[in-house]
């Protein structure tokens, strides 16, 4: 997803090299929440020091950055509230049940059955032919 959400920023910046992205939204198509833009943000140094914690957010004031200090803010509030949601009871519940009673025994690697096609056994008897000839070509030329 391109949308262009810093238009001011993008026209005084824009390249007439780069093809326009100016596409229209489609008004019965509202942008969600979870849509994010790839590569069309650009956040200021300033932006990400207020993130990091070295500057205050006074700040900022008087730097064109109210947008996307708004924007963190904004997914600061939205992200506590879900920091405290609770899987309801009912789900672990359920969870628990589909789990077997005991667990599986585990056996050994190599007292475990091998199934193999014949195309496998013809291309792994291949392989050690070829492997057999190059070691005694290797061996028979010194």
């Amino acid at each position: 997803m391109h949308d262009d959400l810093n238009a001011r920023e993008s026209a005084e910046n824009a390249d007439d090299s780069r093809p326009s992205r100016d596409v229209p939204r489609d008004p019965a198509r509202p942008m969600a929440d979870r849509e994010v833009p790839i590569g069309v943000s650009r956040t200021s140094d300033l932006v990400h020091a207020w993130l990091d914690g070295e500057i205050s957010e006074s700040a900022l004031i008087g730097h064109d950055a109210g947008r996307q200090v708004e924007f963190w803010k904004r997914l600061d509030r939205d992200l506590e509230t879900r920091r405290h949601m609770q899987t309801p009871d009912y789900v672990t519940q359920r969870i628990m049940d589909a789990l077997p009673e005991s667990a599986p025994a585990a056996t050994p690697w190599w007292s475990r059955p091998i199934a193999m096609t014949p195309i496998a056994v013809a291309a792994a008897a291949t392989s050690l032919l070829a492997l057999g000839a190059a070691i005694g070509a290797s061996i028979r030329v010194r």
